[in-house]
C-alpha cells in the first residue's frame, strides 16, 4: 500500500472503512501538526476522476496538490482555524480534476480531538453544480506535474491537462520539466523551484512553455513544495500549469486578429507584452535581417539593443526614443496607441536601406511592431545568381483538392492531414484554432478523443510539408495555424479576387465546404 511522506498509509484503520468509502467526497486530515491526509474515500477520488491508488501517488498526503493554486491560501487558513478547537465550518473552493478541468466544491469539515489527543478534520465535500447560487463557471484547464528538485527538474508524475503538452505521458515522465520551458524562461523556473523549497510555496508567474509539436504557449505557473527528503535535489514539487486563461482569451483573439491585419504590410512582426516587459518575434520575412528565434519570449531591452545595433548612427537616438515611448504606460492606455518612424537600417550586405517601424497597441498590455524595408529590388550575390528561397506551390480547390510543387503533384499520405491543409488554404491566411479545426474535421465526435488525434494530424502535416520542402507555407502560433497565402497560388484565391470563374464544385470531398458560399 502506498505510504505518504510521514509513513502513514492513505487508508482507514477503523471498522467503518466500508461506510466512509461510500460517503460522497469524504476525506480525513491530521491537524495535530503539519497538515496531511490520512484517508480519502473512493467517491471523493471518483469525483475528481482518479482511481484511489492514482490519487494517493499524486498527492502523497498533500491535499493542496489538487486545490486550485489561487485558493490554496484560503483553504490553508480554513484548516488552521479548524485545528485550534473542536468546531464545524464550511468553505467553498476549487479543485482540479484528473482531466485538468476545474470544479467548485463545498467542504464541510468537523474538527475532533481523537483518543490519541490529536486533532483531526472530518470533511464531506460536494460539487456545486451549474445553476446553484454558488456555481462558478470556468473554461480553463490546469496540468499537474510532480517534479523532482535539482537542476534537471525530472518529471515524476503528470495529471490534469498534460496532453496539451505531450502526446505520450509515459515519454513525458522520462523528461525534465525544463524540456517544456522556453530557453529564455528556464532560469526563472529554476528560481521559482528554489523559492518554493525555502518558502513551501511560490506565487504565480507567466512563462512560455513549448509543447511537443513545437507550438509555444504563454502559461500561468504555480510551484508548491510537497516533500522534503533533506536537500533541494531530493525535494518533490507540485507544478500547476494553467493551459488556458479565460480572462485573457478575448485579448488573445484581438491580438491574433491584429496580427492578420498587420502582417499584410509588415515584413517582420514582433509582439510585445508591456506587463512582462518581453518581446516575441512572431513572423519572419524572407528578407529578414534578424537572427532571433521565432516564438520565444525575450526581454525587451535585449530586442531593443539588437535593433539599435543595425540602425544607422544618425538615426539611432531617434529610434531609441521611439522605443522608449511605445514601452510607456501612456502608449497602451485605452488600446488606441499608434506610432510610426522611418530610419536607415543596415541590411545583410552592410548597406543602409530605408526602413519603417509601425507600432499599434492592441490592448492595455500588448502592442505589435511591424518592420518593413522600403527597398523593392532583389539583391544579387557577387556571382550574379538571384537568391531564390521558395518553390512554386499551386493548390487546386475547385473539382477536388490537389497540390503541386514545381509542377509535380504532391501525395499527402494522411487523409486527415490533407483535409487540414485544405481547410487552412481555404481560410486564406486566417488563423484556425485547434477547437475550430477539430469541429470541422471531426464533426459530432467526443472532444477528449479528437484532441489527441488533431495533434497527431497537425504533426503529420508538418512532416508531409517538410518532406516536400514547403514547410514554410504553414505557420503555427500557440496552437492556432494558418497558411501563408503569399507562398502559394490557388484557383480559389483567383476566384475570390475576380480573376476567374469557378471551375467545378469547391472541395466536394469535404462536408464542411458545403457552408462556403460560391456565387
Amino acid at each position: 500500500m502506498k505510504q505518504n511522506k510521514r509513513g502513514e498509509a492513505l487508508s482507514v484503520a477503523d471498522a467503518g472503512k466500508g461506510i466512509m468509502d461510500r460517503l460522497g467526497g469524504y476525506h480525513r486530515c491530521f491537524l495535530g501538526g503539519p497538515i496531511y491526509l490520512e484517508f480519502v474515500s473512493q467517491n471523493f477520488c471518483s469525483m475528481l476522476g482518479y482511481r484511489k491508488t492514482e490519487f494517493s501517488e499524486l498527492v502523497e498526503g498533500v491535499y493542496t496538490v489538487t486545490v486550485h493554486a489561487d485558493d490554496v491560501s484560503t483553504f490553508v487558513d480554513f484548516v488552521q482555524r479548524m485545528a485550534k478547537e473542536e468546531t464545524s465550518e464550511s468553505l467553498s473552493y476549487r479543485l482540479i480534476k484528473k482531466d485538468g478541468s476545474i470544479i467548485r466544491v463545498a467542504d464541510t469539515m468537523t474538527s475532533v480531538v481523537g483518543n490519541d489527543g490529536f486533532m483531526r478534520g472530518y470533511s464531506v465535500v460536494s460539487e456545486i453544480h451549474e445553476g446553484s447560487n454558488e456555481a462558478w463557471a470556468c473554461d480553463q484547464k490546469i496540468a499537474i506535474l510532480k517534479v523532482l528538485g535539482g537542476n534537471e527538474a525530472k518529471i515524476m508524475q503528470v495529471s490534469g491537462a498534460a496532453f496539451d503538452f505531450a502526446a505520450n505521458l509515459e515519454v513525458t515522465k522520462r523528461l525534465s520539466f525544463l524540456d517544456f520551458v522556453s530557453i529564455s524562461d528556464r532560469a526563472r523556473i529554476c528560481g521559482a523551484l528554489k523559492k518554493a523549497y525555502s518558502e513551501w510555496r511560490s506565487g504565480a508567474d507567466s512563462y512560455t512553455l513549448v509543447s511537443v509539436d513545437g507550438s509555444a504557449h504563454v502559461c500561468k505557473v504555480w510551484v508548491e513544495r510537497i516533500r522534503d527528503d533533506g536537500d533541494f535535489d531530493s525535494a518533490v514539487f507540485c507544478v500547476k500549469v494553467q493551459i488556458e486563461n479565460e480572462s485573457l482569451r478575448e485579448e488573445e483573439n484581438k491580438v491574433a486578429f491584429s496580427r492578420q491585419l498587420f502582417s499584410s504590410f509588415a515584413e517582420d512582426l514582433f509582439e510585445a507584452d508591456r506587463a512582462q516587459d518581453t518581446v516575441t518575434y512572431i513572423a519572419r520575412s524572407d528578407s529578414s535581417l534578424f537572427d532571433i528565434p521565432l516564438n520565444v519570449r525575450m526581454f525587451t531591452d535585449d530586442i531593443t539593443r539588437h535593433l539599435l545595433d543595425r540602425v544607422a548612427p544618425e538615426s539611432r537616438e531617434a529610434v531609441k526614443q521611439f522605443c522608449i515611448r511605445v514601452r510607456s504606460t501612456q502608449f497602451c492606455e485605452g488600446s488606441i496607441g499608434t506610432a510610426k518612424i522611418g530610419f536607415l537600417l543596415r541590411d545583410r550586405y552592410g548597406d543602409y536601406v530605408p526602413a519603417t517601424a509601425t507600432v499599434v497597441a492592441v490592448s492595455e498590455r500588448k502592442y505589435l511592431m511591424g518592420l518593413s524595408l522600403d527597398s523593392d529590388s532583389p539583391h544579387v550575390e557577387p556571382s550574379g545568381a538571384l537568391i531564390v528561397t521558395q518553390k512554386q506551390v499551386i493548390a487546386t480547390l475547385f473539382g477536388s483538392f490537389s497540390l503541386s510543387v514545381d509542377g509535380k503533384a504532391v501525395n499527402i499520405r494522411s487523409a486527415k492531414a490533407k483535409e487540414l491543409l485544405a481547410l487552412l488554404i481555404e481560410r486564406r491566411g486566417a488563423f484556425v484554432s485547434s477547437r475550430e479545426a477539430i469541429a470541422m474535421l471531426w464533426e459530432c465526435e467526443p472532444d477528449q478523443t479528437t484532441r489527441a488525434r488533431y495533434r497527431k494530424t497537425a504533426s503529420r502535416l508538418v512532416s508531409e510539408l517538410k518532406r516536400n520542402g514547403i514547410e514554410y507555407i504553414v505557420e503555427s502560433d500557440r496552437g492556432a495555424r494558418r497558411v501563408v497565402p503569399e507562398c502559394l497560388e490557388c484557383d480559389y484565391y483567383d476566384y475570390r479576387d475576380g480573376l476567374r470563374a469557378p471551375s467545378g464544385v469547391l472541395l466536394p470531398e469535404y462536408s464542411w465546404s458545403e457552408f462556403i458560399l460560391i456565387d
